[in-house]
């Protein structure tokens, strides 16, 4: 990776646990930013999160605190709180906290204060349901906003419970907004000198998600139903069983599903009126979804795919994930560092063609206390 990289020389405190501050912390210091993590004496909640690694730390902490360094501090101790209160101000370009609602000001360590004495800073705030309205001062997790927003009620099989979408997929958006956020706030400071406030929170990313799903609602009155792998009223698009595997498939304009209909050797699809036009297989798409899934029984998974992807079908394994980590083009990404024990999921986007590593792994509990903390 060229040096130095785009952010290099931004100083970064991170007063954050679990996943969505941690994971948008280390996005800004993989592009180079300096990150100090502060953790309190038990250390981040996620050290103890999944399977163990070391003698503190778990699989999801390894994951979300690479390229940064680690202090541990008594925040309920006056000093120490002072101490932070007094780095941040002096050190600083950008301090982001998750703290539960309400408790970084109790501490003395909200905006306001570190504004007062900083005003080049920036502060990055992450929220569970927003900084305003009557649940602004309720803590919450990734499973309990998927519940919240409505994406659990759009996912999953029509007729089985609703489902929560199997990646954390409202934290990790949420620190993505949040560094969108901070970067735009510091091309902002370039202009004026000075710093302000980020606001993120879990629900605000989860409502994004759901613009779809929300915009039908306004648009037609109906509540959308779960769909499984597929949309109501678009067919051919789902996942399919073959004979050893599932198979998703989107074949949604005429040509594509001509192309489909010629693979699976059933060219007189292409003459029948309930299948022929894309609004006629929406209108009837549990008869094409069943008669796309016979054909499919025939085969094997890789088999179909080879020949869907010759004749130009939008087609694709469903794929476990050690058949991800060992496909060929997850691999030619470069973005499965092996270098170390367990390997690592780096960034993903590259600068000039580069892509930023690992400088180092993620910090042991209060390993940079000595670099950083008076002596007693």
């Amino acid at each position: 990776m060229p040096n130095p990289l785009p952010l290099d020389g931004i100083k970064i405190v991170e007063i954050g646990q679990n996943v969505a501050a941690p994971f948008g912390a280390m996005i800004l210091a993989d592009f180079g930013a300096s990150v100090v993590k502060i953790e309190s004496l038990n250390g981040d909640d996620a050290r103890h999160y999944g399977a163990k690694v070391g003698d503190h730390s778990s699989i999801v902490f390894e994951a979300f605190n690479r390229n940064k360094e680690a202090i541990s501090l008594d925040l309920s101790n006056v000093h120490e709180r002072q101490w932070l209160k007094n780095f941040i101000a002096e050190n600083a370009d950008v301090c982001i906290q998750s703290l539960r609602p309400g408790k970084a000001d109790e501490l003395g360590l909200g905006a306001d204060d570190l504004l007062a004495l900083a005003p080049h800073l920036i502060y990055g705030n992450i929220g569970a349901y927003g900084s305003t309205g009557p649940l602004n001062k309720m803590p919450g997790y990734d499973p309990m906003i998927q519940a919240f927003s409505g994406i659990m009620s759009v996912t999953g099989e029509a007729d089985r419970a609703p489902s929560r979408v199997g990646v954390p997929l409202v934290d990790l958006g949420t620190g993505m907004w949040l560094c969108i956020g901070i970067l735009s706030a510091l091309n902002q400071r370039h202009q004026t000198g000075k710093g302000g406030v980020v606001d993120a929170s879990l629900l605000e990313t989860a409502l994004a998600w759901m613009t779809i799903p929300l915009g039908l609602h306004s648009a037609t009155g109906t509540v959308p139903k779960r769909a499984g792998s597929g949309i109501s009223g678009i067919a051919p698009n789902k996942a399919y069983e073959t004979a050893d595997g599932q198979i998703m498939i989107t074949a949604l304009n005429n040509k594509l599903f001509f192309a489909l209909a010629d693979v699976l050797g059933h060219p007189e699809w292409k003459q029948d009126p309930e299948l022929s036009k894309a609004r006629a297989r929406g209108k009837y798409c549990e008869r094409v979804n069943d008669s796309v899934q016979q054909a499919l029984l025939t085969r094997g998974r890789d088999e179909w795919v080879e020949l869907l992807r010759a004749a130009g079908v939008p087609c694709s394994p469903i794929q476990n994930a050690e058949e991800v980590l060992n496909h060929a083009q997850t691999q030619a990404t470069g973005m499965i560092d092996n270098s170390a024990a367990l390997p690592t999921v780096l960034s993903a986007l590259r600068f000039n063609g580069q892509r930023p590593g690992v400088r180092n792994k993620a910090p042991a509990h209060g390993q940079h206390n000595a670099k950083y903390l008076p002596e007693d």
